[in-house]
Order: structure tokens, then C-alpha cells, then sequence
């Protein structure tokens, strides 16, 4: 769970209250593209890996995040 407590900070300012699973769905929390972005920039920098522009137009929810981070480890 590593790579979700290090989502979690990032979206904090973000989520106004709502609660963070790893079912929680990008947009119910109200991220937009940009902020996808800019989440998943801060990640490849501290995580070391890259992401597909393709890839990140299949993340939906904080679990398809975690699941293409780890097929990239």
C-alpha cells in the first residue's frame, strides 16, 4: 500500500472531505485530466517510472493507478 499513501497525499488538497479507496473513482473525487497529470508526473519522478500518454487515458480509478504502476516495477 506504499504506492496508495503516496497517492493519497498528493490528492489530499483534492478531496475536500471524501474519502480515498482504492475503488474511489478519479472523477467522482473530482480529478480532472491535469490533475491526473500532475499526480502521475510527481509519480514518475519519485518512483523512477514512465508513463504512457496512452496508458493514463485507461485510469479511471485509484486501482487501475496502482495496478499500472506495478506491471511498470
Amino acid at each position: 500500500m506504499e504506492y496508495f499513501e503516496k497517492i493519497e497525499k498528493r490528492l489530499s488538497s483534492k478531496l475536500k472531505g471524501k474519502e480515498l479507496t482504492t475503488d474511489s473513482n478519479l472523477k467522482d473525487l473530482g480529478i480532472d485530466s491535469l490533475d491526473l497529470v500532475d499526480l502521475v508526473f510527481e509519480l514518475e519522478e519519485e518512483i523512477g517510472v514512465q508513463f504512457e500518454d496512452d496508458e493514463l487515458l485507461q485510469i479511471k480509478t485509484i486501482q487501475d493507478l496502482l495496478n499500472l504502476i506495478d506491471a511498470k516495477k
